[in-house]
């Protein structure tokens, strides 16, 4: 029953995208991609869900073995905690960026907020606030938040970007943006319209959304400036450009030797087609370097026509072959044609 319900389920998913991808949208009044976005968006959940699993299925491999001290534990150890310091120092650095932008996205929601009182009042849009109540509301609010980011201003520690540095001389650049841009802000508030009666001057409100984007680009700088300064972003980079990256270098670079390796079994001239195959590599690698110039000017022109037209036509035999063996693949996919493990279970 179970075989037969998994059948079922992959049968009537390769149905619907099959017929959502050729059929229009609405069919005799049926609109067939009415909830497409959805089961996008479950198919995800459930891709999201097999990446979990696999992670279980690591810690569970390799956990055992360190427990039972199998053979290569010191490796499996070496490995779920190089797994648990990156997932611990990536979701450090997550944070610490999450938290500098919700920092900026509460000047950034004013800047919008002033925008839409002067759009709401141009447009003359109902069910709602009088504008001068909105900038009294805008007024106080960018108040408090220009004390806030005044005070950590006040507060904000140049030495450790380093005395003569880039970073020394940005950081102090963008706290004189911020300080000015606090300051323009502050004048500008005081124009708002905030008296029930008088007349909307909508240009405060304009240059009110103005100075507060200003604001938000000088202190989303100088946050991401002190971040990229900060332990857990050091950390990161030592961890992942200082570590992983070298590692996957190191391991790319052997891959070199196999490669040649390879290249030199692969060209050794034992029929027609190894000798063609070796004629055309020599002439693409001569037409490729400055010696090959040297050697005769219209090597380039031969590499050129090499890579254009046989290699492009091989290529695109190839692309149609894989192309044509990925569809046969997914229709027996799609009909459980390669599902030998249930099959199996059933004998």
């Amino acid at each position: 029953m179970r075989t037969r319900l998994i059948k079922l389920v992959t049968f009537l998913g390769g149905i619907y995208f099959f017929l959502e991808f050729v059929l229009p949208g609405t069919v005799f009044g049926v609109k067939i991609d009415a909830y497409h976005d959805q089961i996008s968006n479950g198919f995800i959940t459930v891709g999201a869900m097999a990446a979990g699993l696999g992670l279980i299925n690591l810690l569970m491999q390799h956990g055992s073995k360190i427990i039972f001290r199998r053979r290569g534990w010191v490796y499996s150890a070496a490995l779920l905690s190089g797994l648990a310091i990156m997932i611990a120092v990536t979701w450090q650095d997550w944070s610490g960026t999450r938290r500098i932008a919700a920092k900026v996205a509460e000047i950034s929601r004013l800047s919008d907020f002033a925008e839409r009182i002067r759009s709401d009042h141009e447009k003359k849009v109902e069910d709602t606030l009088p504008p001068a109540a909105r900038n009294a509301l805008l007024k106080e609010t960018a108040a408090g938040l220009l004390a806030r980011i005044e005070s950590e201003l006040a507060g904000f520690d140049l030495d450790r970007f380093g005395a003569g540095s880039i970073d020394h001389g940005l950081a102090r650049g963008y706290r004189a943006e911020a300080d000015a841009g606090a300051g323009a802000v502050r004048a500008v508030l005081e124009t708002l319209t905030v008296a029930e009666g008088e007349v909307v001057d909508v240009a405060a409100n304009a240059a009110a959304a103005k100075a507060l984007r200003g604001l938000t680009d000088s202190w989303r700088n100088l946050r991401n400036l002190e971040y990229e300064h900060s332990g857990a972003k050091h950390v990161y980079r030592l961890l992942f450009e200082g570590l992983f990256v070298s590692l996957g270098s190191a391991m790319f670079s052997l891959l070199g030797f196999y490669i040649a390796a390879a290249a030199y079994r692969a060209f050794r001239i034992r029929s027609a087609e190894s000798s063609l195959m070796m004629i055309a590599a020599v002439l693409v690698m001569l037409g490729q370097i400055p010696f090959g110039v040297w050697i005769w000017s219209g090597l380039p022109d031969v590499r050129l026509w090499l890579l254009e037209v046989p290699n492009s036509a091989a290529f695109r035999a190839i692309t149609f072959g894989a192309g044509v063996a990925g569809l046969v693949m997914a229709f027996r996919m799609w009909f459980s044609i390669e599902s030998e493990t249930f099959d199996g279970e059933e004998r």
